[in-house]
């Protein structure tokens, strides 16, 4: 009686988990293409711009598409390939170049009898770019840092300010507002009155954790850099500009490192400041490209298990899963309605899908064995509570003790 119950209770419920199946199955078909368009724009060059003249307008526009294709290449390998060993690669030839090009769109020209202006957009195939900078023996990182929101004080002596019209640093960061690429772009506040109600620019490492977090949010920012600039006069008079930055945590400021910008004899203070910035700028593209390196074309696949309460925190999980930079396939192993078993193909190592993931907030748990295999636990990442006293070192800070924390 009990057996022939429950053949009865699965014949029921098979109809419910047939079209539960198959809703799945349909949204993830809708969203399958959505993955390798966001993976493709990071592969996409636009505004090239070429000018070239030659015996007729023919053979000039030939020329102009061979050179755009050159230079498209070029941008490509600053945004994504690590500048310490980019100079090491011997240059391509323009037709290996062509291989590589997926396609191109010309969204400018103008022709005369034998010149030709055209301005091009150049998709290149993120395979054949990373299989050629791993053959050079170079890596790249096509990891998105996110949006910096660069918080500028201006510290003389003891005293240090924000807002302030006077702040040579702010206006210097105003003049660049918005730049710094795909890979790592900045934002700079604009003063508003939510900006100074939430960020106390007298005490610029003891912030409110709360409001730091709203101000990030209102910006679209990934993570938050507080930095302070204290002019130096040298023994031969010449302004310095010491940099202090520190990566703004839940649990407390964290410090990320220190630089000197050097002055140079007559230069403006406007142009020192500049510099600075632009340096910075740099800095932040060339630390997140090392973090996230790839060196090898190697796969790696990786178990995991995430939790979710409805069909709807699935699907969107499982879009977020396939969007994340370096991700390859996801491949669902065992779907129950609250429960999803998956394998990640990914390129890089669990340290790289960990950085990864977090720039689509989402976290990667600690490993745990099941049946003999490491399988990772998938979070979706929350704002810890803060509990830091408000007088608290910035943390790793030289002298302060702390150790180096994340959330």
């Amino acid at each position: 009686m009990t057996l022939l119950m429950m053949f009865q209770s699965y014949k029921h419920y098979g109809p419910m988990r047939t079209v539960f199946c198959a809703l799945f199955t349909l949204v993830f078909c809708l969203f399958a293409a959505s993955f390798n368009a966001a993976r493709a724009d990071l592969y996409t060059v636009e505004g090239v711009e070429v000018d070239v003249t030659a015996k007729n307008a023919l053979e000039a526009r030939e020329k102009a598409f061979t050179e755009a294709q050159v230079k498209a290449y070029q941008e490509l390998r600053e945004r994504l390939v690590n500048s310490d060993v980019e100079a090491q690669a011997g240059e391509l030839d323009a037709e290996s170049i062509s291989f590589m090009v997926k396609d191109f769109e010309v969204t400018k020209e103008q022709l005369s009898a034998k010149r030709y202006k055209g301005t091009y957009t150049i998709r290149f195939r993120p395979d054949s770019f990373q299989k050629q900078v791993i053959e050079q023996g170079q890596t790249y990182s096509d990891i998105p840092r996110g949006a910096v929101l660069v918080l500028p004080f201006y510290q003389s002596g003891s005293q240090t300010i924000l807002w302030d019209s006077a702040n040579p640093f702010l206006s210097a960061w105003a003049r660049v507002r918005g730049n710094g690429g795909v890979m790592a772009s900045t934002v700079v506040p604009v003063g508003d009155i939510d900006d100074v109600s939430q960020v106390n620019e007298y005490s610029p490492l003891n912030y409110d954790p709360v409001k730091l977090e709203r101000m990030r949010d209102r910006y679209g920012a990934n993570e938050v850099s507080i930095i302070l600039a204290s002019p130096e006069i040298s023994p031969v008079g010449v302004e310095n500009l010491r940099l202090s930055l520190y990566s703004a945590k839940i649990r407390g400021p964290q410090f990320a490192g220190q630089m000197t910008v050097q002055g140079q004899a007559g230069e403006a203070q406007s142009v020192l400041y500049d510099r600075a910035v632009n340096q910075l700028m740099r800095r932040y593209k060339s630390d997140w490209k090392e973090e996230t390196a790839v060196a090898s074309a190697d796969v790696q696949l990786i178990r995991a298990i995430m939790n979710f309460t409805s069909v709807r925190e699935w699907i969107n999980a499982k879009q977020t899963l396939e969007r994340v930079p370096g991700m390859q396939t996801v491949r669902v192993d065992r779907l129950t309605p609250r429960e999803a078993s998956v394998s990640l193909s990914f390129h890089g190592d669990t340290n790289r899908l960990s950085r990864a993931l977090q720039t689509s907030g989402l976290i990667l748990g600690q490993p745990t064995n099941i049946y003999q295999q490491q399988v990772y636990r998938i979070y979706r990442a929350a704002p810890q509570p803060y509990n830091a006293p408000a007088s608290a070192p910035a943390q790793n800070a030289p002298g302060s003790g702390y150790n180096r924390s994340y959330y």
